[in-house]
């Protein structure tokens, strides 16, 4: 089973509670082929190893090499974009296939509840996080 490390500011982790995830402040350096990083705006990450590291698409810091990079917002150009939304529901799509713990998870697109009090980004990390690690 993998595990999933949350890197500076966001609430993703809290949408993940029932999974192993580990919170951190602004900074991390991570050796972990196993983990899923999802990255704050305001972190640095310094990544060895990992499955994937998850950011927003205007993301600031420097972007790890060598590892699966998993971008998320409005543009179908990221690997997990919105598709639509309304007052309680999001529409999110996988874009493109991701390497997964367990195989390779396919395009997609899933219709996920809006959680009052997070933000879209935590939404989309979330979704990225629970396909990777499956």
């Amino acid at each position: 089973m993998g595990i999933v490390c949350v890197v500076g500011n966001g609430s993703a982790g809290e949408l993940l509670c029932d999974l192993p995830v580990i919170e951190t402040g602004s900074f991390a350096e991570i050796s972990c082929p196993d983990a899923v990083i999802i990255a704050g705006q305001d972190s640095r990450i310094r990544v060895n190893s990992a499955l994937a590291v998850i950011v927003d698409e205007n993301y600031g810091g420097e972007l790890p090499q060598g590892v699966q990079l998993v971008t998320c917002g409005i543009s179908p150009k990221n690997t997990v974009s919105v598709t639509s939304r309304t007052e309680d529901k999001l529409t999110l799509a996988l874009n493109r296939s991701l390497k997964t713990l367990g195989g390779v998870a396919e395009p997609m697109e899933i219709p996920v509840p809006v959680k009052k009090g997070f933000a879209e980004y935590d939404l989309m990390a979330e979704f990225a996080a629970r396909l990777l690690i499956q």
